[in-house]
């Protein structure tokens, strides 16, 4: 669980990031990076809850 954290913050992080340089330069070359780390914040998003679901459902099999 510590590990999704870590990943969570830094592509948070990374995000916010990309997109700050993305505004100040105006270069869509930043914006596609923060697009990027979103989009696999989304799926490391779906990949913890879906692990949660599983493990609870583990209890009724």
């Amino acid at each position: 669980m510590v590990l999704f954290r870590f990943l969570a913050m830094g592509l948070g992080l990374a995000f916010l990031i990309n997109m700050a340089v993305f505004t100040l330069t105006g270069d869509a070359r930043w914006r596609q990076r923060a697009m990027l780390s979103l989009k696999w914040g989304v799926v490391l998003g779906l990949c913890f809850f879906g692990l949660l679901i599983l493990r609870r459902a583990a209890v009724f099999i």
